[in-house]
This record gives C-alpha cells, structure tokens and sequence, in this order.
C-alpha cells in the first residue's frame, strides 16, 4: 500500500444514510480526507491499537500473537471468576446458616443448625428454576446481536463477570454500607430495605456495567453499536440475575422448611413466578441504560460527550433501580411495576428495531461507496445489507459442504467490518489508519469470494446436485429391486412340470 491513503479511500456517497440528528449527514461526509500511513513499524502498530483495528495480517502468527492482552485478559478472568463464584457460594452459604441459627434461636428457643449437606441439596434444587430463566434470556440477547455479533469469549466474559464478579463486588459493598446506614437484617445488613433503596442501586448497576468498559478498552472494534452493547450488558445483568435469584430461593427453600415449617416447595414456586418469570426483566432493563449511554459515547468524537454520555446512563440505571427497588419494598401490589417495567421492555424493543433498520441502511450505503470505487460489485450492498438475505446465503452453504461455508461467513463478517470501520472513518471516531483495514478487508473479501456464495438471486438452497443425487439413488433402488424378482423368478417350476417329491409348497403361489 502506499503513502497516500487516497489511494484505497473511496468517495463520500452524494446521499449517505443520516446518522444522528438533522444534517449529520452533511457534517460527515465533508469531513478532512486525512493521510494515512502503512507499515509495521511500532508507530503504524500503535495507532492500529488506538483506533481499535485488527493487527495487520503479516503480524499474525498465532492466537496469542493477534490478541496478546485479549487473550491474557480472558485467562485472568476465568480465574477471577472461578474463586469469585466459590466466595459466593460459601458466604452465602455460611450466612443462611448463621441467619436460620439466629432466627429459630429468637423464636423457639432452639436454633436449628443447617449442614453444609443439607445446604448443597436445596443449592441443587434453586439453580434449576433460575438456569431456565438465565437460559431464556440469554438465547434472546444472542438473536439479537446478530448484525455484527460480538464473539463469543465476550459473550461469555460479560456473563461470567455479572454471575460472578458483580454479584461479589455488590454482596460486600452492599453490606458496608447498609452497616453504615444501620440497616435492619437478621445477619446481614444488605437485606434492610434501607440498602435495598439507597445504595443496592449504585452498587449493582455499577458492579455490571464495569465488564463493558473493560471489553470497550480491549476490543472496542467489535462494539460498534447499540446492539452488541446491549447484548454484553444484558448478558451481565442476567448473570447477575440468575446468581440473585439462586440466593433469593435458597432462602425461601430454607427458611420455609425450618424457621415457617410450610411447604417449601410452594413458597420456591411462588417466588420463582414473581421474580423468574413476572419482574425477570428489572436486571436487563436496567443495565440497558447504561448500555445506551456508553453506545453514544462509542460513536461520538467529542471526548466531554463520551466522558457525559455513560455517565448519565448510568445515573439513569441507577435511579431507575431505586425507584423499582423502593415500590417493591414500600408497596403490597406488583400491578405499577408490571406495567411500567413491560412498558419499558416494549419501548426499548422498538428502539432496537428502528436502530437495527438504521444499521442495516448504513452498511448498504457504506458499501455502495466501494462500489463506486469499483472495489466491489454492484450486488454486495444490497446481498449483505440484508438480515434475510445473509440467512439464505448462510443455508444454502451449509448444505454445500464446510469450505464453502466458512468463506460465505468470512465475506459476511469482512464486508460488514468494512462498512463499520468506513462509517466511523466518516464520522471520525477513527483516523487514517483506517485505510489501511480497508485495503486488507477488500483483499480478504476477494479471496473469499472463490469458494464463498455472494449472490442470492437465482440461488437454490438445496444444492441441485442434490436432486440428481437423488433420482441416481431411486433409480439404482429400482434396478436392484428388478434384479432381485428376476433371480426369485428362476426358482419357479417350469409351466405344467411335475413337483418333486418332498418339494410341498415350494415356492409359495406369491412369489
């Protein structure tokens, strides 16, 4: 490649797809050209890094050479969560002890001292109904990010982080302060209604959201917007989620066989329909705010917005929880947090489709852009701009063998990063370096092209071979089975010939 990065750099589109508010498309598209530099001297490899880009393909000789401190980080973290999560479990464990103790103490005069046995077994019972429900959602936020999905170590990270370090961070520092707030609670101070008001809110909603900017920092290339931040948000929360509830009915399964002697398996009902399946989406809605926020900030230049924007969706998350949280404890009727909490739910829905419509119209006009440039042919803006279209191209490879579907996925995922890292060019989230992705994503996309499909007009899903294949196979079955009643037809006895002595039946008059 060479020095002048108006080589590769192809013309702004006379009519871009407006980005955010009246006239952004003007201010966008007359923005400084800019040069670029290539290389793989130091200086060309840490401006590849400020800007979020992939490695250059002559530097990758292997996982831990193309992501280095990503795959480092994903290590650590695995291992952070694993003792974080064995934490869990044995506070949590320990405290239902203390606390059902205490309690029988104070009202029979007896305490009643669990085995960590028996605490095991109603751990075995609770995590059943709460893994249904973080198995629901969790399917849900994958179908969402699927335009231009994030991978599934983050996938992975943001939902071990909200399971296991969130669930931590928030268990200790919510005790704290509800010692200092002098809380009421049997053991612990963080079950007082105080807490659960007044700092529960900023604790937890800070605790989720800390995994984004880690993954922001570390592979800010793949959150390029609302949907894939969205998803790792709501990945967390629901992690978070599902280790709540685990907590909130090993409690109930507890305390109503020992402290109530009731039925505990009506009261786990009962409390997995209000929180598992009636308010299971406080978590996730909460966290989306501030996943709103962060998305402004991914996207915009201006660093006192991106130091604003996260900020308030924070504030907003957390307020929001407060609120929830307060009518919760203050309040004997779930109807305002039913229809309120759904309400919101639906809204942000409707927003994720109108930005997924948006999405999709971009990547189109970004592509159009290369056609131009004649880097590109004429169909692609239109075949890969297409969820439906990408599904269909997707099929039709999977039945015609591993190769071919593998270079289909690799044009998808090229031409898609393409098109976001030319829409953050325009916008200018990214410098010049840019130019240089660009090059190797078109370089990349024409090599993927010699086995890949990029054409859904005329496409046949089932390959035609296949119908050939087919009638070959009908055809030998027919052949054989003629074959076969032509040799037990050699059998029979000559017309009007005597039957041999001992012959009875044979053949029989069917055959």
């Amino acid at each position: 490649m060479t020095a002048d990065a108006n080589t590769w750099r192809p013309p702004a589109s006379a009519a871009p797809v407006r980005a955010t508010g009246r006239g952004a498309a003007d201010r966008v598209t007359k923005a400084p050209e800019g040069l670029g530099q290539a290389g793989l001297d130091h200086a060309s490899r840490y401006r590849r890094r400020r800007n979020g880009l992939l490695a250059r393909v002559g530097q990758r000789r292997g996982v831990l050479d193309r992501y280095p401190h990503y795959v480092w980080a994903t290590i650590v973290l695995v291992m952070v969560y694993t003792l974080a999560l064995f934490s869990v479990y044995r506070t949590i464990g320990s405290g239902v002890i203390q606390e059902v103790a205490a309690v029988t103490q104070d009202a029979y005069g007896q305490p009643t001292i669990l085995t960590w046995a028996q605490v095991n077994e109603a751990y075995g019972i609770v995590i059943r109904p709460a893994a249904l429900t973080l198995l629901a959602y969790v399917v849900l936020f994958v179908l969402i990010d699927r335009l231009r999905p994030t991978t599934w170590t983050m996938k992975l990270l943001a939902l071990g982080w909200g399971a296991c370090m969130a669930v931590l961070i928030s268990l200790h520092l919510n005790t704290w302060a509800g010692e200092l707030m002098r809380a009421e609670g049997p053991v612990d101070a963080a079950q007082g209604t105080r807490a659960a008001i007044f700092s529960a809110p900023f604790v937890e909603e800070a605790a989720k959201a800390t995994i984004l900017f880690f993954l922001a920092i570390l592979m800010r290339r793949r959150m390029v917007g609302v949907h894939q931040v969205f998803t790792l948000a709501g990945l967390s929360a629901v992690g978070f989620a599902f280790t709540e509830n685990v907590v909130y009915y090993l409690r109930t399964f507890l305390y109503a066989s020992t402290i109530y002697q009731v039925d505990p398996d009506q009261e786990l009902s009962s409390i997995v329909s209000l929180r598992g399946v009636v308010l299971s989406f406080g978590h996730p809605l909460f966290t989306s705010m501030t996943a709103l926020g962060m998305t402004v900030a991914i996207v915009n230049r201006s660093k006192l917005v991106r130091v604003l924007a996260p900020a308030a969706g924070y504030l907003t998350a957390a307020f929001g929880h407060m609120a929830f949280n307060g009518l919760s404890s203050m309040s004997d009727s779930i109807a305002p947090l039913l229809i309120g909490g759904w309400v919101a739910v639906a809204a942000i829905l409707v927003y994720l489709g109108f930005r997924y419509v948006h999405q999709v119209r971009t990547i189109g006009a970004r592509l159009s852009e290369f056609v131009q440039a004649g880097w590109l042919t004429p169909d692609d803006p239109k075949v890969f701009s297409s969820f439906f279209g990408r599904w269909r191209l997707t099929l039709a490879a999977s039945l015609r063998g591993p190769r071919v579907l593998a270079n289909t996925l690799r044009l998808q995922r090229d031409l898609t990063e393409l098109a976001y890292v030319r829409d953050a060019e325009l916008r200018g989230t990214i410098d010049a370096m840019a130019v240089e992705r660009e090059r190797e994503l078109i370089l990349d996309v024409d090599a993927a092209r010699v086995w890949g499909l990029d054409r859904n007009e005329g496409l046949r899903i089932v390959p035609p071979e296949w119908g050939q294949r087919w009638a070959a196979f009908r055809e030998r079955r027919r052949q054989v089975r003629t074959a076969r009643r032509e040799k037990n037809g050699q059998w029979a006895p000559p017309p009007q010939s005597a039957t041999p002595v001992g012959a009875g039946n044979w053949p029989a008059p069917t055959r």
